[in-house]
């Protein structure tokens, strides 16, 4: 499993679990990010939803097309329904928001 996989598994695991992380809100809304909201995202390095730094942060990273399916499938298979849905959204910020908003 290429770095890059693992890294994003374990991103997105951490975030859903902590207090205030986005994607504990992403776990429950049966949506998903497209890769380049996605990206954007990792390679921030932290989640700016979470304000405590509860999570801290990572080495910041992008994923490619194939390892973002990987990511994606991994994500459907713990979220039975989800789908990648770009809420009409132009990029991670306005998604982010979109998402709280629903």
């Amino acid at each position: 499993m290429p770095s890059a996989v693992k890294a994003g598994k374990r991103v997105l695991a951490a975030n859903e679990a902590v207090l205030y992380g986005i994607f504990g809100v992403v776990g429950s809304s049966g949506v998903f990010p497209p890769r380049e909201f996605l990206n954007e995202f990792l390679s921030r390095g932290y989640d700016p939803c979470d304000q405590d730094q509860r999570m801290g942060k990572w080495q910041p990273f992008t994923l490619s097309p194939e390892e973002y399916l990987e990511i994606k499938a991994w994500w459907v298979s713990n979220h039975p329904g989800a789908v990648e849905d770009s809420l009409g959204a132009a990029d991670w910020s306005e998604w982010g928001q979109e998402l709280l908003d629903r």
